[in-house]
């Protein structure tokens, strides 16, 4: 009986954890209105889809969809970044993997439809 608790609760936590990382926005980090194209200290970095980003594009942004951005984020120099997400959902997604591997993330905007 004690390993169903034991289980039952670790299961919980799984699940809480996987909707922390998911629905919980990260503190701190504000919203950009536009992309300030002279920057040389700031890195933009799209996260959207390669269909998402043909519709809307911004030139002066780093390409890498968010299923590639755990392996291809050495392509990211070390600056302040600002991150151009599709939804909420992505948003916190792609800021904590930047945030674990070290960047210094300024802030993100939302192309499409974030609240």
């Amino acid at each position: 009986m004690a390993i169903l608790y034991m289980s039952i609760g670790i299961l919980l936590l799984l699940v809480c954890y996987s909707f922390y990382k998911r629905y919980v926005p990260v503190q701190g980090i504000k919203k950009v209105t536009t992309v300030d194209c002279a920057s040389t200290t700031i890195s933009y970095v799209d996260v959207r889809h390669f269909h998402e980003m043909k519709q809307n594009p911004c030139q002066k942004a780093i390409h890498i969809p968010l299923p590639y951005l755990e392996r291809q984020h050495e392509e990211i120099p070390y600056k302040e970044v600002v991150v151009i997400v599709p939804d909420s959902i992505s948003r916190n997604l792609s800021i904590r993997q930047l945030k674990k591997h070290g960047y210094q993330v300024k802030g993100y905007m939302c192309a499409e439809r974030c609240v």
